[in-house]
């Protein structure tokens, strides 16, 4: 079975505009609500694909209660943390001019210190249980960075491969336990690293640098670009189906998915990465925050590209 955890879900309401005008009144096309966060987006792709998935999450208050019902919905295991806090809500604003949204994202939390004893419990539990345990998304308020070292750790004590996915000093404390995987996006490298990556060579020889750290699987993500892998000291080059994005929220969960399904399959990392890049575009062509469907990344799957390819060191 492969895990996901997720210290900050949210309820995502997606608000359809035809052009966003500030400081005047905006009438409102349509309103989608859907579930959210890194590791619940990633779960719900997981099941999408047809394999087992369980997902912990904190869930507090009518929003919380909205996240579980969908997951209920969609054959998603779940492991609820219940929290005095309620579950946030992040706000999308999509325009019909076709340019990238804008979104109003709520911090999160506070986590009271008992209910973080707690997941974390139950954290150990699902470890034990899980090949994989995909470790996602933003940190809420009263919950340090140094969280996702301590979710790496878990997990690797319970026999499961860690895969992180964060950003900011929660990204940087987590690839400080040696996770199994990380999937960056460029920016998120460029943080890390400190440095500019201008190329898709520069972006490769991250990846082996990030990978010299004792990673195993190093993705980093590029967009409609696809990605760069660092698997075993061998670069690929993964290019992703080209589509008419709908939305692209969502798109690097999948992406994250499809691969994490591919290895727990025992299939080669070029089939692991394609798959991964097909469900990535999947999810682009779906409405606000919804996720890709089966039918869809089956489509796809032939069109992705993934090549071998040598880099220099610098």
């Amino acid at each position: 079975m492969i895990s996901s955890i997720t210290l900050n879900p949210c309820l995502d309401r997606t608000v359809y505009v035809d052009k966003l005008l500030c400081y005047d009144t905006n009438r409102i096309l349509k309103v989608e609500i859907d579930a959210g966060g890194k590791g619940i987006n990633c779960s719900r792709m997981i099941r999408e694909l047809g394999s087992e998935t369980t997902a912990l999450a904190f869930f507090g208050g009518e929003a919380g209660d909205y996240v579980k019902f969908v997951l209920d919905r969609q054959g998603v295991g779940s492991v609820v943390v219940p929290t005095v806090s309620e579950t946030r809500t992040n706000v999308c604003i999509e325009e019909s001019t076709g340019k990238p949204p804008t979104t109003l994202n709520e911090r999160g939390g506070p986590i009271e210190h008992k209910e973080l004893v707690e997941f974390f419990e139950r954290a150990k539990d699902l470890a034990r249980e899980s090949s994989y345990m995909v470790l996602g998304g933003s940190v809420p308020l009263g919950v340090n960075p140094d969280v996702k070292n301590v979710l790496v750790q878990i997990a690797k004590a319970g026999g499961a491969k860690a895969v992180l996915d964060a950003d900011g000093d929660a990204f940087t404390e987590g690839v400080k336990a040696r996770p199994f995987m990380i999937k960056p996006n460029i920016d998120e490298a460029q943080r890390l690293l400190g440095k500019t990556l201008e190329s898709k060579s520069d972006v490769a020889r991250a990846a082996l640098q990030l990978s010299e750290l004792g990673i195993e699987l190093v993705i980093i993500s590029l967009g409609k670009q696809g990605a760069i892998a660092c698997y075993e000291g061998s670069i690929y080059d993964a290019t992703t189906p080209k589509v008419e994005p709908k939305s692209t929220i969502g798109s690097g969960d999948s992406l994250i998915a499809g691969v994490v399904c591919g290895l727990e399959r025992g299939l080669p990392i070029e089939d692991c990465l394609a798959l991964g890049c097909a469900a990535g575009a999947a999810t682009a062509l779906s409405d606000g925050t919804d996720i890709g469907k089966k039918d869809d990344v089956d489509r796809l799957l032939p069109e992705a590209r993934v090549t071998k390819i040598e880099v220099t060191k610098v």
